[in-house]
């Protein structure tokens, strides 16, 4: 048995705590440590004192959903089974999945991987062939308004026909892909 002092806002409390739950030369992070001082206060005032669980909860400055957790799992053990049951292995490239929305999720992620959709579908020799499609086309180089769906409504007119004649890049496709406009135009017109 392994006995401890916790505090809280209304005073102190000796808890003893099973042999083997903490061994005291064993540390843990500070997070862990603070769910199971506040989960042991919390059954304290629920088995000792009797408080309800919004009482419980407004001495310790926690959510009431949060003191019903602490009840139910001290230790978060429960909670990460079920979070561990949602985790996958993409079968595409053998990483790890999370289930942010669920179940399916890491699934849907992993079949997403699959067909490619992670793959990047704008890639430099795309935007080297539009921009010299673009100047076969119009007769001169593109300029970043000329991709920029913003800068071609405001125009209007022509420019919003060639803009919408084919599925241009857009301005900062190509400036996410090359780091600046200038060094994609240098890459499609090496001689200027």
């Amino acid at each position: 048995m392994y006995s401890e002092r916790l505090s809280s806002t209304t005073g102190t409390v000796a808890v003893v705590l099973p042999a083997g739950s903490r061994p005291p030369n064993k540390p843990m992070s500070d997070r862990v440590n603070e769910r199971r001082r506040a989960a042991q206060l919390a059954r304290h005032y629920r088995d000792q004192e009797n408080l309800t669980i919004a009482e419980i909860a407004r001495r310790l400055g926690r959510a009431e959903a949060t003191v019903k957790a602490y009840l139910y799992d001290p230790t978060g053990e429960k909670a990460r089974a079920v979070k561990a049951r949602y985790r996958g292995v993409c079968p595409g490239c053998g990483a790890p999945t999370a289930a942010r929305g669920g179940k399916g999720d890491a699934t849907s992620s992993a079949s997403a991987a699959i067909r490619g959709a992670i793959a990047p579908t704008r890639t430099r020799e795309w935007v080297r062939d539009a921009m010299l499609a673009w100047c076969q086309r119009y007769g001169r180089p593109p300029g970043s308004t000329d991709w920029s769906r913003t800068h071609v409504r405001r125009r209007g007119g022509e420019a919003l026909e060639r803009f919408q004649a084919r599925d241009w890049p857009a301005a900062s496709t190509v400036i996410g892909t090359y780091g600046s406009w200038p060094a994609a135009q240098t890459d499609a017109f090496p001689d200027g």
